[in-house]
């Protein structure tokens, strides 16, 4: 990645004299896919524009898609056409990985970093909390009970916290747009959504959907440059409204064996959460989903199983250093050892992540 960075200027000075030929190129070589090539192909965009978007998109994927990129520099038929390229790569420009990759012998172990987590403060966490619909779609009862967990949680990791409460799809929509283009000075950015949610996406408090293209997409390299090599993480803890089970009997937060009996049980809400929308392929994002699909995804007066079970195990390993990904397996764990009972038959929940970070993401606590 250090390669394409340093040579940034001059690769985008030496390719912009025919970008279409480029971008053929790195579609053709699997660099880029064809979603990344319609929105880099832009018929209002000039050609240096083309370039520098290309080069954030590829540079906010990691090193291996910079290396792939690379190489297809060094083919002779680009080279040819950009005969500057020639001149332009030294072998001691090449990443430490490439070398490596090309000397015999047992490859070195992959040492694992951590993302810079020092800013002042670490960055926005903006939560979007859905709990009043139109019909059909009923409250979310205990939602109040998860923001003011996800509040007190970031404010003490020291985020700058944003809450709004109750928007439509659009709205949904025009908040992400606008944080997508702010300009990102802090470590990293948390986004969290609590709504109802259906096969495609999420659901605004007027029916309408938000999809993983709205949520996801928007953040990456190219329309969120001042986040490459960031990490961006999303929490979802949504259900699927049409499957809403009203009053359902589910066993203690604990699930604790009780001698001579069962746990004790209590009337509470039941939520389904399928949300199959699209992970981002880029780098460093995380998207940790309260349930995978066939699973029921709990939530009761007091808050949703996923959103409680994550802000305590925050609170209990941030301080010890821990990071994200140990966190989320914790809550896994403590979630799965849960049961509730949906019409006389156990129901279980299992939370999910889709995890493309590059290195260990550790909430550090400010001192």
């Amino acid at each position: 990645m250090e390669t394409v960075r340093k040579n940034k200027v001059s690769l985008i000075n030496t390719l912009s004299t025919d970008a279409s030929f480029v971008l053929q190129h790195v579609q053709s070589n699997s660099i880029i896919n064809q979603r990344d090539y319609n929105k880099l192909n832009q018929p209002n965009h000039t050609q240096e524009m083309i370039i520098i978007n290309l080069l954030d998109t590829v540079m906010g994927r990691g090193d291996e898609t910079c290396q792939k990129l690379l190489k297809l520099l060094e083919k002779e038929e680009l080279q040819k056409n950009f005969p500057q390229l020639k001149n332009l790569f030294t072998p001691d420009q090449r990443s430490h990985d490439q070398r490596s990759a090309d000397q015999k012998g047992p490859a070195k172990p992959t040492e694992i970093g951590e993302y810079k987590m020092s800013s002042e403060p670490r960055g926005v966490c903006l939560i979007i909390n859905n709990m009043d619909f139109h019909s059909p779609h009923q409250k979310r009862n205990g939602s109040e009970k998860d923001e003011e967990s996800l509040v007190k949680v970031f404010k003490w990791l020291g985020f700058t916290e944003e809450v709004h409460r109750n928007q439509t799809a659009e709205q949904m929509k025009t908040i992400l747009r606008t944080h997508s283009r702010n300009q990102h000075h802090g470590d990293c950015f948390v986004c969290c959504i609590l709504s109802h949610g259906s096969a495609d996406g999420v659901i605004g408090t007027d029916g309408g959907k938000v999809t993983g293209a709205d949520i996801y997409e928007i953040f990456n390299g190219m329309y969120c440059p001042s986040l490459i090599n960031k990490p961006k993480v999303f929490f979802i803890q949504a259900c699927r409204g049409q499957q809403y089970q009203p009053m359902v009997k589910v066993q203690s937060d604990g699930y604790k064996e009780v001698k001579g009996g069962e746990a004790k049980v209590k009337e509470e809400e039941l939520e389904t959460d399928p949300v199959q929308i699209t992970i981002p392929a880029e780098a460093d994002f995380l998207v940790a989903r309260s349930t995978v699909k066939g699973y029921y995804s709990f939530r009761t007066s007091s808050g949703s199983w996923f959103i409680q079970s994550l802000c305590e195990q925050l609170t209990k390993h941030c301080p010890a250093g821990e990071d994200i990904y140990t966190i989320l397996l914790r809550v896994n764990k403590e979630i799965s050892e849960k049961t509730g009972l949906h019409n006389m038959n156990n129901a279980k929940q299992m939370p999910v992540q889709k995890i493309t970070l590059r290195n260990k993401l550790v909430f550090r606590v400010p001192q």
